[in-house]
């Protein structure tokens, strides 16, 4: 039984150790060199692939485990990935599900990987080899696991951010009458139109009270990718609340200034959100945010939409957003009828509506150019050379402009600022779960057709004509899908730059930046 023992020890050994060792001194130390190298490759096999060179040692079948669970992950993740379209299947990775198993992924992967490192190395350790000899094994079994861990700390880390960002960013809806996406690879097949409420917030330092620098609200449809864009002024008046919302007491004839009322904002678009926050004891306890809950009423009485969703992006937000993508090329044209050559930075209006001495610092030159975050900001919210009009048609513009040029892969390379910027910044009413649907949205809308509304008069913004505006927007919507039309894919070229400065030569297919007809492709406009 003990000569049983000891050759079975020895065919033990025979599996790590390819002989058994010489009894010349000579012999000892080449055969003790041939399986430090032997010990070290397969350790480093291990590296490349979970327990791969366990396969060439006594615990074969615990390699074989190893590499059965790797396989098992890689077509799971591969399924999830291609079912439905990449896009798509790269969302379903970001819903609250996706998430946490990206993150035992992560851990669990990471945890396999390395265990994987150090058993082959204690298993390919020979039983004779000095206690240096042994250090040394030990240190590049060590090394190893850092090779390993630091880049598995990095994807744990970045998954544990997109899921804190997430669990802030997407605040769940509570809107019953949103028309809310389904499952599978074509979530939208029942839902043909969804609008979305683009709500720039202008809550500075030097504001006391909550108020939109803009609104627009993106009318897409889910067949063609077609996107309405309609920018509702913020000095448009008599906006009508619905008999549904608490306000509709205290303004049954639209938004206006109650008696007493002196605040410049007092019965106008830029003053709504305030004016729900004002009067929160009006609305039930569980009812969302009075503010964004007035704003969205008030803006689908405008439009004659129907909103289903509100994305809400602080401006100063939404400066470092551009700075974390890497900028955003836009061809800047000087507006209508302006005396600057180009968009001025700064500014500041008097009560004659003349501009302040000194208030504008900078000018955003005329040409095909990338912008950063701080001259994107005043391209968008610029108004002292030509009116709101003119801002909210550069606005139209920034969203084509931003819709054209997000590049997935550079995203993932400026991951970690992107998710801080907006964890902060950034506030949407919609369920993280349906991602998916969104993203496959957004997928579409860059194939699509992309058409600007103008309902601004200047006349008669304080008492429009909304019967007229409705129809406006309806017409819009009607516009069939046109193939030729710039869509924003199409529209813009960031490869057009030879270099990496910050101009690049003039985009093709210009026109001129207004037009009179109220209904205009976005692209032809910008």
């Amino acid at each position: 039984m003990a000569s049983r023992r000891a050759m079975s020890g020895r065919d033990e050994r025979h599996d790590d150790n390819p002989a058994e060792p010489p009894s010349s001194r000579q012999a000892a130390r080449e055969f003790r060199a041939h399986e430090v190298r032997r010990g070290i490759g397969l350790t480093a096999l291990s590296v490349l692939l979970p327990g791969l060179g366990l396969l060439w040692t006594r615990r074969r079948n615990v390699g074989l485990l190893f590499l059965g669970i790797l396989a098992i992950v890689l077509i799971s993740l591969a399924i999830i990935l291609f079912s439905g379209g990449l896009v798509h299947g790269s969302a379903q990775l970001l819903t609250t599900k996706g998430l946490v198993l990206l993150l035992g992924i992560c851990i669990g992967g990471g945890l396999l990987w390395l265990t994987g490192i150090v058993l082959t190395a204690v298993t390919t350790v020979g039983d004779r080899w000095p206690g240096q000899t042994r250090l040394l094994h030990g240190g590049f079994a060590a090394l190893m696991c850092l090779v390993v861990a630091a880049p598995v700390a990095l994807a744990t880390r970045d998954v544990w951010i997109t899921r804190s960002t997430f669990g802030t960013v997407f605040q769940g809806s509570k809107n019953k009458d949103a028309a809310n996406p389904g499952g599978g690879s074509n979530p939208w097949k029942d839902i043909p139109r969804v609008n979305i409420l683009l709500f720039g917030s202008d809550a500075g330092a030097d504001r006391i009270k909550q108020r939109p620098d803009s609104l627009i609200v993106a009318s897409v449809d889910t067949k063609t990718g077609d996107t309405v864009l309609v920018s509702v002024p913020r000095n448009m008046g008599h906006a009508p609340l619905p008999a549904s919302n608490p306000l509709h007491s205290k303004y049954p004839n639209g938004f206006t200034c109650l008696p007493g009322q002196t605040d410049a904002a007092c019965g106008l678009m830029e003053g709504i959100w305030q004016a729900g926050e004002d009067n929160k004891n009006l609305f039930p306890p569980d009812s969302e945010d009075p503010g964004l809950v007035t704003t969205r009423d008030a803006v689908s009485g405008v439009t004659g939409l129907k909103i289903d969703y509100t994305a809400t992006v602080d401006l100063q937000g939404f400066q470092q957003l551009v700075d974390a993508m890497g900028g955003v090329y836009v061809n800047v044209k000087p507006d209508p009828n302006s005396s600057f050559d180009g968009i001025p930075i700064g500014g500041k209006l008097d009560s004659a509506g003349n501009v302040v001495p000194g208030s504008i610092t900078g000018t955003i030159k005329p040409g095909y150019q990338k912008l950063d975050g701080y001259q994107a900001l005043w391209y968008s919210r610029s108004r002292v050379a030509s009116g709101d009009d003119q801002r909210m048609r550069r606005q139209r513009c920034m969203i084509n402009n931003l819709i054209s040029q997000v590049n997935p892969f550079e995203m993932v390379q400026k991951f970690t600022s992107i998710m801080s910027v907006a964890q902060k910044n950034i506030r949407i009413d919609m369920n993280q779960d349906d991602l998916p649907a969104f993203a496959t949205l957004a997928n579409r809308m860059k194939d699509g057709n992309m058409r600007s509304v103008n309902i601004s008069d200047p006349v008669s913004n304080s008492n429009p004509n909304f019967d007229r505006i409705h129809a406006l927007v309806q017409k819009a919507i009607d516009t069939p899908h046109n193939p030729k039309a710039p869509t924003p894919q199409k529209s813009t070229s960031p490869s057009a730059s030879p270099s990496s400065s910050s101009s690049a030569p003039s985009s093709s297919g210009s026109s001129s930046s207004t037009s009179a007809n109220p209904i205009s492709d976005t692209a032809d406009t910008c």
